[in-house]
């Protein structure tokens, strides 16, 4: 049952620390004013848990702050940031940041609600670790790790497959993860893994005002590298940040703070989108490194192609695990390239975001009502919903 008295003495106060109007707050939160100042007069009011949010959004309030019975006074956030150049903006975006785990709760509410299994990110295995002695390696074996269990799930038909397309999809079934594209200030970030410390909540964003971030085999690198911040790194600060470099070389980055993450977090990329055994299969072991042009050219279009990953990951993780030679790398690419249009900017997928699905399937089951349904996809109670589903 919900404390009205204590909504309404957490609103009052939330709103005063942050000197905003109670006729402002209404209008950005799109709630009535009259319905606030009944909350804050400790009133029981109709209000919708969609609204509440909204409101505590607006006011910079972690997800339940107002309602939940014991909420946290922070909400401790760490960003992952991989970047196509240094970073510019990025305090803007963590209103964004917090809307992102208020769905990732609402996810996780419907998930329970609906029995689905523990998601992978709550599997001992997959609890935050400290960067290995050495990082490449540690995130090579990580990745290969990854792909045994997605194929034990029946994520994967063996260890070696490539990733289905869209990543995104297999990201949010396997993990629980909501991966949303949405515009960000800063044109320079691609992807930001959004995690809360005190809940285990998380979320992915991909900037879809980036410069070239949603490309869709750059995007497949950008989740596949966010995926080992998802699983394995650490929420040390509220807001921590970890910078990579434009391209996808895993040996080759300037080394820089934090360079041990990123390090790992690009190896692991590299092989989880190409498994070393994989490569075996497909190529054959390397007996020696491939020191003409043509020849590497062909293996790495033969690996691309396979695997659906960019001409500059291929290159760099064939030239790592000893299939060509380093002199070889900026030929190759300006090779391909004749041949190979670069991708073209991507809009947004056109998939079902992963708290649509839940609602849609709790719906269905009978586990929410039509208007439980509208109040987590914030539409009002005059909106249609997107299916044709009566309860």
């Amino acid at each position: 049952m919900v404390d009205f008295a204590a909504v309404g003495r957490r609103l009052r106060e939330a709103r005063e620390a942050h000197h905003v109007e109670r006729a402002t707050l209404a209008r950005d939160a799109s709630v009535a004013e009259e319905v606030l100042a009944r909350l804050e007069a400790g009133e029981a009011v109709p209000i919708s848990t969609a609204a509440l949010a909204r409101v505590e959004r607006r006011l910079k309030l972690s997800p339940t702050a107002l309602w939940a019975e014991t909420p946290h006074e922070e909400l401790a956030l760490s960003f992952h940031f991989r970047h196509a150049s240094v970073p510019d903006s990025f305090h803007a975006d963590e209103d964004a940041a917090r809307e992102a785990l208020t769905i990732a709760r609402d996810v996780e509410g419907l998930e329970e609600r609906l029995g689905r299994p523990a998601p992978l990110k709550r599997v001992h295995w997959f609890r935050e670790a400290p960067v290995g002695h050495n990082a490449s390696a540690d995130g090579y074996a990580r990745a290969w790790r990854l792909r045994d269990i997605l194929h034990q799930k029946n994520f994967l038909d063996s260890p070696t497959s490539p990733l289905p397309d869209p990543l995104e999809t297999l990201v949010e079934e396997a993990f629980g993860v909501p991966v949303i594209e949405k515009p960000l200030h800063s044109p320079s970030v691609l992807a930001v893994t959004v995690k809360d410390r005190a809940s285990g909540l998380a979320a992915i964003l991909l900037n879809t005002a980036s410069k070239g971030g949603l490309q869709p085999l750059r995007r497949r690198v950008d989740l596949a590298h966010e995926i080992c911040h998802l699983l394995f790194d650490e929420p040390r600060d509220d807001i921590g940040l970890w910078i990579d470099v434009a391209e996808d070389q895993e040996e080759d980055a300037p080394r820089r703070q934090g360079d041990a993450v990123e390090k790992r977090a690009r190896a692991f990329a590299a092989e989880l989108l190409l498994p070393k055994l994989g490569l075996h299969r497909l190529l054959g072991r390397p007996q020696v490194r491939a020191r003409e042009l043509k020849p590497a050219v062909e293996l790495v279009q033969r690996a691309r192609e396979h695997y659906g990953t960019t001409i500059e990951l291929t290159s760099y993780h064939l030239y790592n695990v000893g299939y060509i030679e380093k002199y070889l790398l900026e030929e190759i690419l300006a090779e391909i390239q004749k041949t190979v249009p670069l991708l073209s900017h991507a809009a947004p997928s056109a998939r079902e975001a992963l708290l649509s699905r839940r609602v849609r399937e709790a719906l269905s089951a009978g586990l929410i009502s039509a208007m439980r349904a509208r109040e987590l996809l914030e539409l009002s109670a005059w909106d249609e919903l997107p299916w044709n589903i009566t309860r």
